[in-house]
């Protein structure tokens, strides 16, 4: 039961609501997004929004493959699986990740990249925006490592994931994977994200610190296999 089962995403927003960008508009709308994702009532800041991807649902699933696992709904069984993963330091392929908020809503679908244990993976949350390059949405995403679990009272089942401090690491990983796949036509970065040093961090939902260049990576999908040129916004 993964998380974007059934879902619509075109009904967001209406076709009057939609903005077709050229790259120069392109550019400016990305600057413009708000620099992190946030609480349910969007007071308090979550994880950088690090990441934009550009594509059809279908084209950015199939490239992203089989080396990304989709999440699952958050439910008891889910649930109870991700306890016994943790417990026993186990693989789940598609744990649920926790909800972050941008624009007044959860992430439309998440991915992970699993490792030896549920304690260590890559969380990819996406949101679609009203947004259009080149005739294909433009999505707004997050993206950090897990590395480890700890105990806090800002969470229903009083545990969170510890996230890698230095995000600008995950964020690259995932440029890096999807050109090793082909499957990216152009990719570049742009300012948005908001710089934070490693001597003053900010801080996720759950207290974690982190710190970034406050450039968010930008790739644009093909539907076929690509050699990707660079986009020189940065």
């Amino acid at each position: 039961r993964v998380d974007h089962d059934y879902q619509a995403f075109d009904k967001y927003f209406r076709s009057d609501e939609t903005l077709e960008c050229n790259e120069t508009m392109l550019r400016t709308q990305l600057e413009l997004l708000p620099r992190s994702t946030t609480s349910t009532r969007g007071t308090v800041e979550g994880d950088p929004l690090n990441l934009v991807v550009i594509g059809d649902f279908d084209t950015i699933r199939n490239a992203f493959g089989a080396r990304w696992d989709d999440t699952e709904k958050i439910s008891l069984r889910s649930c109870w699986l991700t306890v016994q993963s943790v417990l026993l330091g186990t693989r789940y392929r598609y744990c649920p990740v926790s909800s972050l908020y941008f624009q007044g809503r959860s992430q439309d679908f998440a991915l992970q990249r699993t490792r030896q244990q549920i304690n260590e993976r890559l969380h990819l949350r996406l949101w679609i925006t009203p947004l259009l390059f080149m005739g294909k949405p433009v999505w707004a995403g997050q993206i950090s490592r897990d590395i480890g679990v700890r105990f806090t009272p800002k969470t229903w089942n009083l545990t969170t994931h510890k996230i890698d401090p230095d995000v600008d690491d995950a964020r690259d990983y995932v440029l890096s994977d999807l050109v090793a796949v082909g499957r990216v036509a152009t990719l570049g970065y742009v300012e948005g994200a908001g710089a934070a040093d490693r001597k003053a961090p900010r801080h996720n939902l759950t207290g974690d610190p982190y710190f970034t260049d406050g450039l968010r990576a930008v790739a644009v999908f093909s539907e076929s296999k690509a050699t990707p040129s660079f986009l020189d916004w940065a």
